[in-house]
């Protein structure tokens, strides 16, 4: 029916072997390809269920012999002329009768071969290990590509071995952002890099809070969750639409009029004086009944978190007089102070010289991503859990925007595509909402799915847990990358994703090997089952050695308080060399 065929396979074949050319080719192996002769035509099928028919008893045979026909059923995908190259889609479909044949390494090397620019490869196909198996850049891009697979299958290993690929010298102007939550990726590739994590010395993480909305960061700083603004959201959206008011015209990057501006504009403003004049509003007290002149006892500091304190209240209509009307800010107050004084928010509550007049957005952007190094790896080991979320989506926002508001401009936009890639993506682009993800990521992101490639950002999304990522993400992927994936959940998800016809290749995904991929979609040729090489330096992904480590000599002593130190800091530990062992185990 349509490209899909049955084909029965001569029951004078000696062998489901045969050996041609001095190779042996599997006949009939779920993923392997047949070639269909029509005169100059040569049509090119995958082979995707193979079966046999009810086999009846041989009763001349002394030793009676099953004789079922065995049949094949194969997917149409392509077609050359003669030696000509492969072109996807056919012209003309086969009839009853027309011979299928073995494809032979010859036959796949004109499956296989390109003459378009932008290929890179990846790795070695399955079928043929000459072979190398490439895809397709501008596909990668601008239709966006999700790899898939369980843990331990490899696919930390195949996000590497791409973005080596992408690394090459011929791509002097390329542009990755790899988004890791686990800091996998930043001793992977040590000389076309630039590592961007929490305290780092050279390159520190920051992200400053101003360039959220203002929804992100009433969620970041007093947990707001509601639909419906209450009266404290209202006082606090109007304080902040107030400071930026007063700081859009002294921007770094070019003033804006106060008029353009909302309370979500990415303009700069100081938290800690909104804090301070929000507080001294709540809690003050006047001199007169007009509530002009404040009854201070003590000014305090907005820098140092120190509130002002004021004279108290006098019985009945004598000064020192309560405002008449009180904010009712004390509990969003006490949230927000507890967050400023909090370390382990600093990369976003402390941003240092960007402040928009020593150093502005662009500045920031160029710093990410216009240094000498084709990748950067934003490393989030160290950002706390509650705010993974928002960390994602304000990059990711911030990239974007750049690249939406400047897709024209030389060196950037679609002059200078980026790709972003999200490692882990299950854990904070979920399908649904849980207490420490409240969907900001996923907004952005699946906004760089839908709209990105026409701006310049394409998109990789990696996840061992399919199930549970956004379908809205995943079902705009071009191309999978499937490594083994074991649960039936996340098999039933690729499943959904690919063409019916191509469904038999995922029964496969339980049975690949270890670096193994199943590639399908507009970035190759063909669906292809690549063999991935093994990238060194690798992500710091794999497995501990146990049996070797427990056979080890006991470590007398070990440094657990550098751990909790570490832990305490949010900040790796660094191993001391000085650590003796206890001899004798």
């Amino acid at each position: 029916m349509g490209a899909k065929l049955s084909v029965e396979i001569d029951p004078a074949l000696p062998s489901a072997n045969p050996i041609i050319d001095g190779h042996v080719h599997r006949l009939g192996q779920v993923g392997s390809f047949v070639r269909i002769p029509l005169g100059h035509l040569n049509l090119y099928a995958i082979v995707t269920t193979v079966g046999a028919s009810e086999a009846p008893e041989n009763t001349e045979s002394e030793w009676p012999l099953p004789e079922g026909r065995r049949w094949i059923e194969v997917q149409l995908v392509g077609e050359s002329y003669g030696r000509g190259p492969f072109q996807r889609g056919v012209s003309v479909y086969p009839t009853l009768d027309d011979e299928v044949h073995v494809v032979t390494a010859a036959d796949l090397a004109i499956v296989y071969r390109t003459h378009k620019a932008g290929q890179i490869e990846i790795g070695r196909h399955s079928a043929s290990e000459s072979l190398p198996a490439t895809i397709d850049i501008d596909a990668v891009v601008t239709r966006h590509v999700a790899v898939l697979g369980s843990t331990g299958s490899g696919k930390s290993n195949c996000v590497a071995a791409i973005l080596k690929a992408l690394a090459d010298e011929r791509f002097p102007s390329a542009r990755v952002a790899v988004i890791d939550t686990h800091g996998e990726y930043g001793a992977a590739f040590p000389n076309v890099s630039r590592v961007l994590r929490i305290g780092d010395a050279e390159h520190p993480l920051t992200v400053p809070y101003w360039v959220m909305a203002y929804d992100e960061l009433s969620w970041f700083l007093v947990g707001r969750t509601a639909a419906v603004e209450s009266v404290q959201d209202g006082h606090l959206r109007q304080a902040i639409f107030e400071a930026k008011r007063e700081q859009c015209r002294r921007l770094k990057a070019g003033t804006v009029n106060p008029e353009e501006i909302t309370a979500d504009s990415p303009i700069p403003f100081d938290l800690r004086h909104v804090w301070y004049e929000l507080d001294k509003r709540d809690r003050a007290t006047y001199e007169d009944e007009d509530r002009t002149i404040l009854a201070l006892s003590k000014v305090g500091n907005a820098q140092s978190l120190t509130p002002a304190e004021f004279k108290p209240p006098a019985p009945g209509m004598k000064a020192p007089h309560l405002p008449r009307v009180q904010l009712g800010m004390a509990s969003y107050l006490n949230r927000i102070v507890a967050r400023l004084k909090d370390r382990r928010f600093d990369f976003l509550l402390s941003p240092g010289t960007y402040d928009g007049i020593k150093l502005d957005i662009h500045d920031l952007i160029g710093d990410w991503v216009d240094h000498e190094q084709p990748i950067t790896v934003f490393d989030l080991a160290g950002v706390p859990p509650e705010v993974i979320d928002v960390v994602v989506a304000v990059i990711t926002r911030i990239l974007f925007e750049s690249m939406f508001w400047g897709r024209d401009l030389p060196g950037t936009g679609r002059q200078r595509p980026i790709l972003l890639v999200y490692e882990e993506a299950h854990s904070y682009l979920p399908r649904g909402e849980s207490r420490f993800v409240a969907g900001y990521a996923r907004r952005a992101v699946q906004r760089v799915f839908k709209e990105g490639r026409k701006y310049g950002v394409g998109a990789v999304v990696v996840s061992q847990r399919p199930s549970e990522l956004d379908e809205g993400i995943l079902s705009q992927c071009g191309t999978f990358v499937a490594l083994r994936l074991s649960n039936t959940d996340d098999q039933g998800r690729v499943r959904s994703t690919v063409p019916d016809s191509l469904g038999g290749l995922v029964e496969l995904l339980p049975a690949l090997r270890t670096g193994e991929a199943l590639v399908l979609g507009e970035a190759v040729a063909i669906p292809s089952r690549v063999r991935l090489p093994l990238v060194e330096p690798r992500p710091k992904s794999d497995d501990p050695e146990v049996a070797k480590r427990w056979m080890d000599q006991r470590i007398k002593s070990p440094p657990y308080s550098t751990a909790v130190t570490a832990w305490r800091r949010q900040r790796p530990a660094v191993p001391d060399s000085n650590v003796s062992e206890e001899n004798g185990g």
